[in-house]
């Protein structure tokens, strides 16, 4: 199926191509990738995997942002284990223990912040003692970045590696770079958390309310529970079953 570009998070600001392709996994693919794409415990192969999966599909990808690609990871697990695009989300209130169970609809419930075409040249910011230009990484560009943190193993925070991919200056001043990145305080901090939010947190999460916790209260009161939508597919071929469910039509016993 094609995606529409300007669907995406960023709205497909100036891409010279339409749409990507993006389809749900066959059972030969979904067992591929159960076998073969690195645990959980190692997130940094398995972003790669994941990456290596959609451009197999679309070589396009490539030439998407990062802010995009995020949101087409989880679009693809998404559409393979759900053909209406709902995803059905158990969780425990914090507070009283109870399930909450809610259906959450693509259309519905996964909304993105606006995105302000204004940042979406980069800027020059300040870090530390230096001045660097920034800039919204594509895919490409982000992976010369990301394989030498694979390679090295220097950092291995995904936040954070993402974080350094934001500045264009990276290929000749990345040791500096990474210094003052990582040695980051008080007002460097919140410029970094804010670059972060501005080109790669796009996806708003969703709220979930236990409807004991707060039985008769205004919803200006009410406090509920936020689930961060990249968070919701983890073990999704258990997700599958759940939102696929086979009913007596599909099998017939003798």
């Amino acid at each position: 199926m094609q995606v529409l570009v300007s669907q995406l998070p960023s709205g497909g600001y100036g891409y010279e191509f339409p749409s990507v392709s993006i389809s749900p996994m066959t059972f030969q693919e979904m067992c591929t990738y159960m076998e073969n794409a690195p645990r959980d415990e190692n997130p940094l192969e398995r972003y790669m995997y994941d990456i290596n999966m959609l451009v197999k599909e679309d070589q396009k990808i490539l030439d998407c942002y990062v802010m995009d690609l995020d949101f087409l990871i989880f679009y693809k697990k998404l559409c393979s284990v759900s053909g209406d695009l709902t995803y059905n989300v158990s969780i425990k209130c914090p507070d009283c223990g109870r399930e909450l169970k809610k259906q959450l609809s693509f259309e519905k419930d996964i909304h993105f912040k606006q995105i302000d075409p204004k940042i979406m040249n980069g800027a020059r910011v300040k870090l530390g003692e230096h001045l660097y230009d920034t800039r919204v990484p594509t895919v490409k560009q982000f992976l010369s970045v990301f394989n030498l943190y694979l390679r090295y193993k220097k950092i291995t925070d995904l936040k954070m590696i993402k974080t350094v991919a934001l500045f264009s200056d990276f290929d000749y001043q990345g040791n500096q770079i990474e210094q003052d990145i990582l040695g980051a305080t008080h007002s460097g901090i919140t410029l970094l958390l804010a670059l972060r939010d501005l080109y790669y947190d796009r996806l708003e999460p969703v709220e979930i309310f236990c409807p004991e916790c707060n039985k008769g209260k205004k919803p200006e009161e009410r406090r509920g529970v936020v689930v961060s939508v990249e968070s919701l597919i983890t073990n999704f071929f258990s997700a599958l079953i759940s939102n696929s469910p086979i009913t007596g039509a599909e099998i017939i016993f003798k």
